[in-house]
Formats: structure tokens, sequence, C-alpha cells
């Protein structure tokens, strides 16, 4: 129940399967402005890593937290990916993938084309 004179809020959580991972997506809005506030990545029930948006208004500026509760980073520097569907992406391949591999495959995925 809302109190009196407060807007109705709608906020959803939506589910899908991408590369054997379950990401799911908690939305504000999601009949008109759809701002996603954080969104989760697991594996066989295991958490990968979230992602989240520091700046919902303009859905930009999007950070990734690893299962370990740190930003991910590479080489020292924070990865900001472009937009919501390369956070997941980033935490549905490449998190996933050999240890020994992950930073190889950032390299190459936030390397600027040539």
């Amino acid at each position: 129940m809302t109190a009196p004179n407060q807007p109705e809020v709608d906020i959803v959580a939506r589910s899908f399967t991408e590369n054997g991972c379950t990401v799911t997506s908690i939305i504000y809005d999601p009949a008109d402005a759809q701002q996603i506030l954080y969104g989760t990545v697991t594996r066989d029930g295991v958490l990968v890593g979230s992602y989240y948006c520091a700046d919902r208004i303009r859905q930009q500026d999007w950070r990734i937290v690893t299962a370990d509760g740190h930003d991910l980073t590479l080489d020292g520097n924070p990865v900001r990916p472009f937009d919501q569907g390369s956070a997941v992406i980033v935490l549905t391949t490449i998190l996933t993938a050999p240890k020994d591999e992950i930073d190889q495959l950032l390299r190459d995925a936030t390397r600027p084309p040539r």
C-alpha cells in the first residue's frame, strides 16, 4: 500500500539465460522509462557477479562487481562497460572463462578498434 499523495512505483525482476548463465535484472518503471537498477549473473546457482548503472537517468557509467565484492579491474583500472548488454557479455562470457584466460579476454574486449 502506498502512502497518500505518493505515486505508485513499479519495480520488476526479469530473468533470461545467456551462455549457460542466469541473468536477472531489476527494472524500475518497466512500462515507461525502464531504468535498470542492477542485475546479477549466476552460473549453476553460484554468483558470477553483478552490474549496475551509476547514472540511472542517462543509463550510462556502468559498473561490474565480481563475486568477491570488488569492482572489476584490468591492470588496476576499472572496467566500465558501455551499456547493460556489454556488462552482461563480460559477466557471461569473459568472467566464466578459465581463470588464466580472463585478463587476456578483457584486454581483447576493451582494446579500441584499429
